[in-house]
């Protein structure tokens, strides 16, 4: 069993979402399978884009074996009560990479 932390960084954003990272992992090795398991976040409304109220909060992984790379796609979105992605949102996903 091979485990490997990374992690994505989604920049400050508006008009859309949820968004996605691509993030290639190097395992040194190929393998069979491999999974990618959410070990934290970090998430917030931009600074200076006043007070909202969380209202929908999207954070998913999907792992895919290429090679001796897990290729790691990481969705990411944030918006208030709105119903829109109108507001400044960015943050951070950690993980780590399991294969064998």
């Amino acid at each position: 069993m091979i485990i490997r932390n990374a992690n994505a960084t989604f920049n400050r954003f508006d008009g859309s979402g949820p968004r996605q990272v691509t993030t290639d992992v190097d395992v040194g090795m190929p393998l069979s399978s491999a999974a990618a398991i959410l070990t934290g976040f970090n998430v917030s409304f931009s600074p200076n884009d006043g007070d909202h109220h969380l209202g929908n909060l999207d954070v998913r992984l999907d792992a895919v074996v290429v090679g001796n790379l897990v290729r790691v796609t990481s969705t990411f979105g944030l918006r208030d009560w709105s119903g829109s992605w109108d507001d400044r949102y960015e943050g951070q996903i950690f993980f780590a990479v399991v294969g064998e």
